[in-house]
């Protein structure tokens, strides 16, 4: 890309002050993770404020997954260079300000929680008629994918799963009672403040 006779990263869009097509960052993270400078031709973007969606090799984009809410797609953080995952709310809720509140909702209740088994949310942004939010990206397979691939998991590997999720959601749970102003812990046994 360029304007006036200077040419920019055609990843990240800063200038560069020599030839070739991508800064030597991009140019780096391309070739130690080929899969995050695979951005959406300039002609059909999909993007969010700073955020630009991945695709896949089929032109589609790069999706995460998806629920009642919304879908959330693997995107790049144009500024910071880095892999997000990015909700976005469905399209069907665009004029629904009962689901925006949800949506919004949902977002800032995630943001709060800080625990290593729980992605931290960092932006809430809105696009249009529609909102977003920007997630920490974890690396690695969802859970069904091993299934598939070995069947039922060694009862060790199971507990350790199910014992990391359960800490996330002991967090989540320990703070939503903090919001509803009880002084509960969960890993001290303390009971509701009358």
């Amino acid at each position: 890309m360029s304007a006036k006779g200077k040419l920019f990263c055609q990843v990240c869009g800063t200038a560069l002050s020599g030839g070739g097509e991508a800064c030597p960052v991009c140019t780096l993270r391309g070739a130690l993770w080929p899969e995050t400078t695979a951005l959406l031709d300039s002609s059909s973007e999909l993007r969010f404020e700073h955020y630009q969606v991945l695709k896949n090799e089929d032109g589609t984009p790069v999706e995460l997954g998806h629920g009642a809410m919304g879908v959330t797609y693997k995107a790049i953080d144009i500024n910071l260079r880095c892999a997000v995952a990015l909700k976005v709310i469905n399209a069907r809720f665009i004029g629904d300000d009962s689901a925006h509140r949800r949506f919004v909702r949902e977002a800032r209740a995630a943001a709060s929680v800080r625990h290593p088994n729980v992605a931290s949310v960092f932006h809430l942004g809105k696009s249009g008629e529609g909102y977003f939010y920007a997630m920490q990206y974890v690396e690695g397979e969802t859970l069904e994918d091993p299934i598939k691939r070995c069947g039922r998991l060694e009862p060790k590997i199971a507990l350790e799963i199910t014992s990391q999720v359960a800490a996330g959601l002991a967090a989540i749970h320990e703070l939503v009672e903090q919001q509803r102003g009880y002084t509960i812990s969960l890993r001290n046994g303390s009971i509701p403040a009358m």
